[in-house]
């Protein structure tokens, strides 16, 4: 697989003070010919397939722009780059373990 486009770990619930957000903000800005993003999701290291998650783009001073939900591990999604992407409505049946996800480009 190549370099990635984005790596971010997201929290195993929302944080505190969060309605639905459970990471920081990370960019998918790509300086690369990129029509789509594969998802490929872990805990531990190891594959997980039961997590779900939504992306969306954090608006300063305005609503949020929610681009995808039910993400999981193996999902392609269209590309979009923008430098305040945040993971957020999660599902998962994790007791207390954060996950990584990691996106990579398809050209």
């Amino acid at each position: 697989m190549s370099r990635p486009i984005a790596v971010v770990v997201s929290n195993y619930k929302n944080l505190d003070g969060q309605f639905n957000r459970s990471s920081g903000n990370f960019s998918t800005k790509w300086f690369g010919n990129s029509s789509a993003m594969d998802v490929e999701v872990t805990v531990d290291g190891e594959i997980n397939k039961d997590i779900t998650f939504g992306m969306a783009i954090d608006i300063s001073n305005g609503e949020d722009d929610f681009k995808y939900s039910e993400v999981r591990n193996g999902s392609r999604l269209q590309y979009y780059g923008s430098n305040t992407f945040y993971i957020c409505n999660i599902h998962n049946n994790l007791k207390a373990k954060n996950f990584m996800v990691r996106l990579f480009p398809v050209v």
